[in-house]
């Protein structure tokens, strides 16, 4: 069997390292006394590694009516006299095993018929809590050597049967280590809490011909119940709930991943120090096509395709605590994904039922706006961030429909140019039928605006911009346009001050002089005009470098729809 991959060298090695294990175990065991059984699996275990690693436990037990085996305390670490030996001569290996299993359980093990048959094969082997650490260091005369033939799990387990089989394997609540040793600083990557199942282990003289097994088992399943990670200024937890990969279909599906403060809206700013608060949910995460060859230890994500069904972006400000001005130059999406520490390279990412809002408390009239972008259905193409396929393909894009206000239909086009130095970007869509009232949801609350009357037929747009500048042009078509602008007022209010209101009414009161202004002076009627005129807003902005992405965005669609409405340029 030619071993290709790195990955392939460790899955093999551990593999291997338990089986010889196992067997050794289970033929010594049926002499019963621990002096015996401890001298034959030191040797057993120092033959089959030549003499790399060695074996410690603290005790063993069996029973012959139900051919159970329990062993205790299990250490399998290397021995670094004869590895630096090894790497004298240059035949050390790049990966290096250290195991630590509390209890190990085997059933259906009867060691009078591996005597007499040289045939093992057991029901369940059941590993208790075991702590796997595997540290890397490429060795350069390894390099040479790494497509040609290395022995078989086969061809080390044959020394003592002829055939082995085992049903189920199962490692409970396992923490596993990975480190990197290439780099001066040694890079760590920890998964604890692992459970992996493999089924209908076979190793005989025909399994490394064998089409139907992968790795000589017919699955290989890893599941991770929850994982709770806080980030890094402990105002959100990422939660991920029920993780599952499977080898052989090389998946990885997630039931839910939760972004979740720690904080409710109306305390969150106070805590954060002003910063907004955002809260995500994705369900029914899949990644198909996964190489897990890429994983270790070059740290990559490659994957064909992608998918999340239903969940939802929620994005609250707090206008009672002003946000902290800091510059968001080099944070825009396509840049942020440059900068993650793992390469990703996933060719189509597939969005549906996802609802995204934004909402923003008001101080003064002590209401929440928001507006909102509900039934997101989309696709992103080329979601990389790794240097060759960039060389390919620098554009990622992606492709979105949407319902604004869950009323007004919504397509939006985006393309991200990943490698440029300047975030270089375009997006461009088109609203369709919208009737504008909607939007009182976050005039009146934050703008103390209500729209009275707004047909909108469509709102064609198209941007471009980069860390500096966006350019392009909107075109609103509407009709009726007709709005009020109001004052708060206090003296029929019941709340308790600095608490959310419970209703509308009392709160407002119309401006009747301002309003008429506005309506006959300022705002336009419709557009087309009424001489036929079309109006298109042109977009000059020069980017706020406090603003981020999505800022950037609405700022230039906001001037465009002033030009709209009113026929003057805003700055």
């Amino acid at each position: 069997m030619k071993i290709r991959h790195r990955w392939q060298k460790i899955t093999i090695g551990i593999i291997s390292s338990i089986l010889i294990l196992l067997i050794i175990l289970t033929i010594v065991g049926f002499f019963f006394l621990k002096p015996i059984v401890t001298s034959r699996i030191e040797k057993g275990v120092s033959k089959a590694t030549n003499s790399l690693y060695r074996i410690s436990f603290s005790d063993i037990t069996y029973n012959p009516t139900l051919g159970n085996i329990v062993i205790s305390d299990v250490d399998f670490l290397p021995d670094t006299l004869i590895y630096n030996r090894l790497h004298a001569i240059k035949k050390a290996p790049d990966d290096l095993l250290k195991i630590h299993v509390p209890t190990v359980k085997l059933t259906g093990v009867y060691p009078l018929s591996v005597i007499f048959t040289k045939i093992l094969d057991m029901g369940m082997v059941n590993i208790d809590k075991p702590t796997i650490t595997v540290l890397h260091k490429s060795q350069p005369y390894n390099k040479s050597i790494d497509s040609v033939e290395r022995k078989t799990p086969y061809q080390l387990i044959s020394k003592f049967v002829k055939s082995l089989k085992i049903d189920r394997v199962l490692l409970n609540d396992v923490d596993f280590t990975y480190e990197n040793q290439e780099f001066k600083k040694p890079k760590t990557n920890v998964i604890k809490n692992v459970y992996v199942e493999i089924t209908n282990i076979v190793l005989d003289s025909l399994s490394d011909k064998s089409t139907q097994k992968i790795y000589y088992a017919d699955d290989y399943t890893f599941i991770i119940k929850d994982i709770t990670l806080p980030d890094k200024n402990q105002l959100n937890d990422n939660l991920f709930r029920n993780v599952v990969f499977s080898l052989r279909n090389r998946q990885l599906k997630v039931d839910e991943y939760h972004l979740k403060p720690r904080a409710d809206n109306m305390t969150f700013g106070k805590i954060s120090g002003g910063r907004d608060r955002a809260e995500v949910l994705f369900q029914n995460i899949i990644i198909k096509g996964i190489q897990p060859e890429m994983l270790f230890p070059d740290n990559k994500l490659y994957a064909p395709q992608m998918s999340i069904k239903g969940g939802f972006v929620r994005v609250f400000n707090d206008k009672r605590y002003p946000r902290k001005k800091r510059n968001k130059v080099g944070e825009y999406p396509h840049q942020m994904l440059k900068k993650l520490d793992i390469k990703l390279k996933i060719d189509t990412v597939q969005i549906s039922d996802v609802k995204v809002t934004y909402s923003e408390f008001d101080p003064e009239a002590r209401l929440t706006g928001y507006i909102s972008f509900e039934r997101i259905k989309g696709t992103i193409y080329n979601a990389t961030n790794d240097t060759l396929p960039l060389l390919k393909n620098p554009v990622c894009s992606a492709d979105f429909h949407t319902y604004f206000m869950n009323k007004g239909s919504l397509d939006v086009h985006f393309t991200f140019n990943t490698p440029s130095e300047k975030g270089d970007f375009t997006v461009q869509g088109q609203l369709g039928y919208f009737e504008g009232t909607s939007i009182n949801k976050i005039t009146i609350a934050l703008a103390k605006v209500s729209i009275q009357s707004l047909q909108i037929s469509k709102y064609v747009f198209k941007l471009k911009g980069d860390d500096n500048r966006v350019t392009g042009t909107g075109t609103l078509y509407y009709d009726n346009l007709k709005a009020t602008l109001l004052k708060v007022q206090d003296d029929q209010l019941e709340e308790k001050k600095g608490e959310p209101r419970k209703r509308l009414l009392g709160i407002f009161k119309r401006k009747p002089l301002p309003t008429f202004i506005i309506n006959n002076l300022i705002l336009k009627d419709s557009n087309p005009r009424k001489s036929g005129k079309l109006v298109t807003g042109n977009v000059n902005l020069t980017r706020d470098p406090t603003k981020s992405f999505w800022g950037v965005v609405w700022n230039g669609l906001g001037q465009s729809l002033f030009q709209c409405v009113t026929g003057t340029v805003k700055d």
